[in-house]
């Protein structure tokens, strides 16, 4: 009877050095594109914030003025200008619109540019509030071309005449409330002024705003006195 020569148990599937190196090595390059991969996006983060950044801060609005002695400062949008109410004046309109020119004095104590409408508010006698609606141009004043831009006053401690209009539809009849008071804030402004009486020519100084029958409106702020 022959024996069968029994083989050593190398094909129980033990690895040997080779296949042990080669699978380390693998692992090491795994890591290290793990790595490469993750300071890469890290770096694309923080370009991306320091792009908006600078887009956020070249958007800015800024502007020059010219300073005691000729010298230049820079003006940035205002964030504290003084304002006061110079008066209200009725402009006369049609039947059933009726329109208003508002005059304010404007200073900053650091130069500074202010753009925009005014954020105005009729107090009514059925104790309710209308909020006026920006138009670029109404039938008293505002824009002359209507894709013109707005105007950006430059403003510093000198005050300066800043003027808008408002209009709405009015009446003659009961059916509609009346205006007691006005209340407006200019952009950059903080304080909001009231205005409880207007002048009218022929009647002078008023407490009469007249019949509130819808649509107020406000133009944007315009240098002087006139509204537009």
């Amino acid at each position: 009877m022959t024996l069968a020569q029994s083989r050593p148990p190398d094909s129980m599937g033990m690895p040997d050095a080779t296949e042990l190196l080669i699978k380390e090595a693998r692992q090491k390059m795994l890591r290290r594109r793990l790595y490469l991969a993750v300071v890469v996006l890290l770096g694309l983060v923080v370009a991306c914030l320091v792009v908006i950044g600078v887009v956020h801060y070249s958007s800015s609005p800024t502007r020059t003025v010219s300073g005691p002695g000729g010298t230049t400062l820079s003006a940035t949008t205002c964030s504290d200008a003084r304002v006061k109410l110079l008066g209200v004046t009725g402009l006369p309109g049609a039947a059933v619109s009726a329109g208003l020119l508002v005059r304010t004095s404007v200073s900053s104590s650091t130069a500074c540019t202010m753009s925009g409408y005014p954020i105005v508010g009729a107090q009514l006698d059925n104790h309710s509030t209308a909020m006026a609606r920006d138009v670029r141009f109404g039938i008293f004043g505002g824009m002359s071309k209507v894709n013109a831009p707005l105007p950006r006053l430059l403003l510093a401690s000198r005050p300066h005449v800043v003027s808008f209009t408002i209009q709405f539809v009015s009446g003659i009849g009961h059916t509609c409330p009346w205006i007691n008071s006005l209340q407006f804030t200019l952009p950059g402004a903080r304080q909001t002024l009231t205005a409880r009486s207007m002048y009218q020519a022929g009647i002078g100084v008023s407490r009469l705003w007249g019949i509130y029958c819808g649509y107020l409106q406000a133009t944007p702020l315009f240098r002087g006195a006139n509204g537009k």
